[in-house]
């Protein structure tokens, strides 16, 4: 949802208008955002005029001017090793001709081979410098070791952990190298520049530059905006100068870059600066409600990773910059094939992380071990959403809960939005629409469903209203900036959906333990253990404020400035919120409920508290292509639970893009349904008898499948891979996946690619190459059997509106659930059936997890994995507790929280009670299919063998090569199993 500026209507923000005519345009617009105008041309879009450029953000200015000054330095930065070596950290003392004081570079190990990399001001008059490591990171500093390996007048080499880092001490340089190869190096380009609030004596320094022209730039990018700022009727009082800091990051050799969400681009990001330039703007990372966003833009959105992520010619590397404050981003690749990332960050310090690998996976994971990996989202989290802004009453929830049933369409939640609230008092109902909140909670998860209510993090004000009486008695609100006279500030008010609002301040540790306890039913009435919640609204959007969010200089606890910790204050709500779930039940693991908890403000790190998705999207054909590169982008920078609105918020979808949007949201990690509260009504039964079959078929789809989906989230919480896998980092080896981003793998084993065109009835996809022998079969060329495909082409396939091109990678393992109940908690104990899709070789191997769905049963053993090989015509398969659990660190302030572990100890007792429930589950099919007959076949004509004994009910299909086994005697409580053909 989106704001208006009517203050005595908060209801809804009428749609903008369309673009002025070109000449007004032309007017209107600075001329470094003139290629984006021309580039991005949709029938309703954002209100630029609201937001930001370059050009009006001063650091920016200063920032991206700083390059054209620096061939007119008359010395560069020096660095000078500190006489007094740590165990734990290699520093240094730094001076540059434009800054008053020396500064501290610090080099430090986060473990493996990640590198630490600080440029500290020992100077800075802030009352608290925050730390967006204490929240981004689960990993420490001084979790390896730094020695000095060598050492000169010109530089040292240092051993980083398991890393290599080379400092050149004038003009400072730091590279991280792997096998003697640099992968990525800091100040390469000599464009740092750190702002201390103080500005050197520029009379005397400019009186060395001979030309005027240039000592001119010196000074204008030393001055320009340094004091006050405004935007628009906005002031930003910066009460401590200007302290942005600014730098330069090269990787060799490197085409490739991913990351920075979230942005509306191309998954590979196109370049800012240099002879290829898409965009005239950097990428801007600051969490912003943007309404009706455009596509194709590097402006900021709802979420800001500051990860980017590479793969070159010579490997792959990373860069995490631990700042929380808004920053852009340039992107270039140069004319000696290097991509050049230059930082503008308004917040100092400097503090940045470099990782690098042989392929961008192995960065990705080393990333992923950092800032934590996903939680485990319950069973039904992962299932089909249907929402809409909103459903009117209890009548109205009624209604939509039994026309899927009637239409035989399953699904697991139904979301209510912010009408369902009493003039929008969060933790509130409207008693008139919704008397019997409780009741009709029950009464949907007497099916196995659950519902979704709505928590905004700006709060009514209100005296009357608890939850804003006992947060202003708490003294747990964000402040204004301290009024002239020095007295208390008060809290700060601006405008939101319920009028006249505060703020809650959730970098206050309190405040976030006190929002937790409001999650309980006992104080929020009407509520079950079946609620969950949806975070909106927090990045914080603020219908009065710059830029329609929070100004600058409000103030947080400890006296944080916001523009420090701007980018972290959504997910820090998405924390607290994550936590008062976990502290609604409580007893052994297995009587733990898992949190569900939506948010669409996120940052480094919020994948540990559950999921996001991508915002107001439009019901267009730009926009569900769109939602693949969108998702793509975010997995990469560690959010791998992620969706776009299926149908699109905002607009009306005709029936075909109705139907191809569900057919790919079934195959993305959230796959939840919404729209606009202007837009007409969408369930499925509206629709025309073969739309409505259509849409029941893709929403079928994603609960067959179920097992493989579940496993695939199962995975990312245990090792922090991802569910939706971009092609390259499955396949780095295949050049053409690097830029590939009309199609994905759904975990390991499935390819997706997705028909986006108006009247599109064939998909053309390239199938990369997978190891020796690896091809792909069609899923959907038969139901008799897939036809098999090899790797390293592009091929073109049939995809007429009732078909999702899908591809099952040969040598894989896939698990179905044929018999689709109406909710996913309905199925969990129906039998399954495993698709042994063999490579040329005639091998497969693969796994997938059987859990409740529900709880933490699954740390104390209340889980099977089934790990499954098939080679020389023998079916093999392991079943045990779940393992290659990887050792999970919390944040810090997350110790207490059951999720954040990882560790699995085995319980007698829960994992009894859970193999009692779940030990009979059987197998009752095996499918086997191969390239060819001559790769597998029967021994004996019509039987398989399993434990030794005969099996009679086979067939066999398509000359051969589909081999079905039905009731072959597996079941979940067995020590293994063996079949052979």
């Amino acid at each position: 949802m989106n704001p208006m500026y009517h203050h005595h209507t908060p209801r809804r923000r009428p749609r903008a208008a369309l673009h002025l005519p070109l000449a007004l345009a032309l007017a209107a617009v600075t001329a470094c955002t003139l290629l984006l105008l021309a580039i991005a041309t949709p029938a309703a879009a954002v209100k630029r005029e609201d937001f930001k450029t370059c050009a009006q953000s001063a650091f920016c200015r200063r920032h991206r001017a700083w390059p054209a000054v620096v061939p007119s330095l008359p010395s560069a930065w020096t660095a000078t090793p500190s006489p007094n070596p740590a165990k734990d950290a290699w520093r240094a003392s730094l001076v540059a001709p434009n800054t008053p004081s020396p500064l501290t570079l610090e080099v430090t190990s986060l473990g493996n081979a990640a590198v630490r990399v600080r440029v500290v001001d020992p100077a800075d008059p802030r009352p608290r410098v925050f730390s967006a490591a204490e929240v981004a990171l689960v990993a420490r500093t001084g979790d390896g070791e730094v020695t000095v390996v060598r050492e000169d007048k010109t530089g040292a080499t240092l051993r980083v952990g398991k890393a290599e880092v080379r400092v050149t001490y004038t003009p400072l340089r730091v590279a991280l190298v792997t096998g003697g190869v640099e992968q990525v190096v800091v100040n390469d380009r000599n464009w740092l520049r750190v702002e201390t609030g103080a500005v050197a004596d520029l009379d005397a320094l400019v009186a060395g530059v001979e030309d005027e022209e240039k000592a001119k730039a010196w000074r204008a990018a030393e001055e320009d905006g340094v004091g006050k700022e405004g935007f628009k009727e906005h002031t930003d009082s910066k009460p401590y100068g200007a302290r942005s800091v600014g730098f330069d990051l090269t990787f060799p050799a490197t085409a490739h870059a991913y990351g920075l969400a979230e942005h509306a681009t191309d998954f590979n990001l196109p370049s800012t600066r240099g002879a290829d330039a898409k965009y005239a703007e950097p990428y801007r990372l600051y969490n912003l409600d943007v309404f009706e966003f455009e596509l194709d833009s590097p402006m900021a959105l709802y979420g800001a990773v500051p990860f980017l992520l590479t793969q070159g010619d010579r490997g792959a590397a990373g860069a995490l910059v631990l700042s929380a404050s808004e920053m852009w981003v340039d992107v270039e690749r140069t004319s000696s094939s290097d991509l050049l990332a230059h930082w503008m960050v308004e917040s100092a310090p400097l503090d940045l992380v470099l990782l690098a690998g042989p392929t961008a996976a192995d960065v990705h994971a080393q990333y992923m071990r950092l800032t934590g990996f996903p939680t485990l989202p319950p069973l039904f989290g992962v299932a089909y959403h249907q929402c809409r802004w909103n459903y009117n009453d209890e009548a109205d929830v009624r209604d939509v809960d039994a026309g899927f049933d009637t239409h035989d369409i399953p699904y697991d939640v139904l979301w209510l939005d912010i009408e369902h609230t009493d003039g929008k008092r969060y933790f509130t109902w409207d008693a008139l629409k919704f008397p019997n909140p409780a009741k009709m909670i029950d009464g949907v998860a007497a099916k196995g469903r659950k519902m979704v209510t709505i928590v905004d993090p700006h709060i009514k004000k209100d005296d009357q209203y608890y939850v804003s009486a006992e947060a202003t008695a708490k003294d747990l609100l964000v402040k204004s900036p301290p009024p002239k006279d020095n007295a208390a500030p008060a809290p700060f008010g601006g405008w939101c959906w319920p009028g006249d609002s505060n703020w809650i301040d959730f970098l206050n540790p309190a405040a976030r333990d006190w929002w937790a306890s409001l999650f309980s039913p006992a104080k929020y009435a009407g509520s079950t253990r079946n609620l969950f919640t949806w975070n909106d609204m927090n990045e914080p959007s603020v219908f009065t404020g710059p830029e329609i969010t929070m100004p600058k200089d409000a103030l947080h606890v400890g006296g944080l400035e916001h523009r420090d910790v701007h980018n972290v204050y959504g997910m820090q709500q998405h924390r607290a919120t994550h936590a008062g779930h976990l502290a609604r039940t409580s007893g052994s693991l297995d009587a733990i409920d898992r949190p569900f908890v939506l948010s669409r403000a996120f940052f480094a790190g919020t994948q540990r508290y559950g999921a996001i998705w991508t915002g107001d999207n439009f019901a267009r054909w730009d926009h569900l292509a769109s939602s693949t590169p969108m998702l793509l982008g975010l997995a990469a920078s560690g959010i791998v639970f992620a969706g776009a609105d299926v149908g699109g918020f905002f607009g009306n979808p005709d029936p075909e893009l109705l139907v191809r949007w569900y057919q790919l949201g079934a195959m993305q990690p959230f796959f939840r349904a919404h729209a606009h509260i202007d837009t007409k009504r969408r369930e499925p039964w509206l629709f025309d008898d073969a739309t409505r079959d259509l849409i029941r078929a893709a929403v079928r789809r994603r609960y067959r499948w179920m097992p493989t989906v579940y496993t695939a989230f199962f995975d990312a919480w245990r090792t922090g891979s991802t569910v939706n896998t971009p092609l390259v980092f499955a396949f780095p080896d295949d050049r053409n996946t690097w830029a590939s981003q009309d199609a994905f793998l759904l975990g390991t084993s499935i390819l997706v690619a997705p028909a986006t065109q108006p009247g599109q009835r064939e998909v053309t996809t390239y199938l990369p190459a997978g190891t020796a022998g690896a091809g792909w079969y069609d899923m959907a060329s038969s139901p008799a059997g897939w036809r098999y495909l090899r790797g390293a082409q592009s091929v073109t396939v049939a995809a007429p509106l009732d078909t999702l091109p899908l591809f099952a990678r040969a040598g894989s393992v896939l698990v179905a659930r044929e018999r689709v109940r109406r909710a996913s908690a309905a199925g969990l104990t129906d039998p399954l059936t495993l698709y042994i899709a063999l490579d040329k070789a005639g091998r497969a191997a693969g796994h997938f997890v059987v859990d409740d769905g529900q709880t933490y049963g699954v740390l104390a053993g209340a889980a099977v994995e089934v790990r499954v090989t098939f080679a020389d015509g023998t079916l093999r398969a392991s079943l045990s507790v779940p393992t290659g659990i990887v050792p999970a660190r919390p944040a810090v302030g997350d110790e207490r929280l059951v999720s954040q572990r990882r560790e699995i100890k085995t319980d007698d007792g829960v994992r009894g009670k859970f193999m009692h429930r779940f030990g009979g589950v059987r197998v009752e099919r095996v499918v086997v299919v191969a390239p060819s007959a001559e790769v597998v076949s029967l021994a004996v004509p019509g039987q398989v063998r399993v434990g030794g004994k005969g099996v009679a009910e086979v067939t066999v299909r398509d000359e051969g090569r589909w081999i079905e086994v039905k009731e072959p005697g597996f079941r979940l409580g067995d020590e293994g199993w063996e079949m052979q053909l």
